[in-house]
């Protein structure tokens, strides 16, 4: 029995040693990722949006003078609920703490100022409940989370578009004034 349990023990070290490594690499790049844009800051200014004598919102600058990331407290409970990241290449990410618990709730992707992707927990639970994919800024596709919180398709329009894809629709040019034009019937009767 003994020698069963160290067994179980050797085994459980293993699992937890190989594991507690993967935990802390994934810390340790999330804390990193979350940095470089502030340490690649060279200017961060303050905002008081209501004029109580203190900040509601940092605005972070690179040495372009470009922001790299705003954070806000929208509702001045001195807790941060809404931070903007900007990226390469006309990349934007926002996330939003809709109930003001200190964790986002909604995630907007923007690329060169149009939405690509909205991401939401609705029910607040820490969990996606919907998804949804744009594309020239409409939307395209929509998942939503069923009962068991697994996210089915509402639609999904992405199949009829493609980026590389041009609308082809041709329309015929009128070159009469429009004076004369029998498009407009009305004002042919009023003349």
């Amino acid at each position: 029995m003994l020698a069963y349990l160290l067994k179980i023990g050797k085994l459980w070290k293993v699992i937890f040693h190989n594991n507690m490594r993967k935990i802390i690499t994934f810390c340790l790049n999330i804390l990193l990722i979350s940095t470089v844009s502030i340490c690649f800051a060279e200017e961060a200014k303050t905002e008081d949006k209501n004029n109580d004598g203190r900040p509601d919102m940092w605005i972070y600058y690179d040495n372009n003078q470009r922001p790299v990331k705003i954070e806000s407290d929208r509702n001045y409970d001195g807790k941060l609920d809404l931070w903007i990241s900007y990226g390469e290449k006309g990349q934007r990410k926002t996330e939003i703490d809709m109930n003001f618990d200190g964790r986002p709730d909604m995630y907007s992707y923007y690329q060169y100022g149009q939405r690509v992707k909205l991401e939401m927990d609705i029910n607040y639970d820490g969990k996606l409940d919907q998804i949804s994919d744009y594309r020239d800024g409409k939307l395209i596709k929509m998942q939503k989370a069923d009962k068991d919180g697994k996210l089915e398709t509402l639609f999904d329009l992405t199949g009829r578009y493609s980026s590389q894809q041009k609308n082809t629709q041709h329309y015929e040019t009128y070159t009469q004034p429009l004076d004369n034009s029998k498009a407009f019937p009305e004002k042919q009767k009023a003349q």
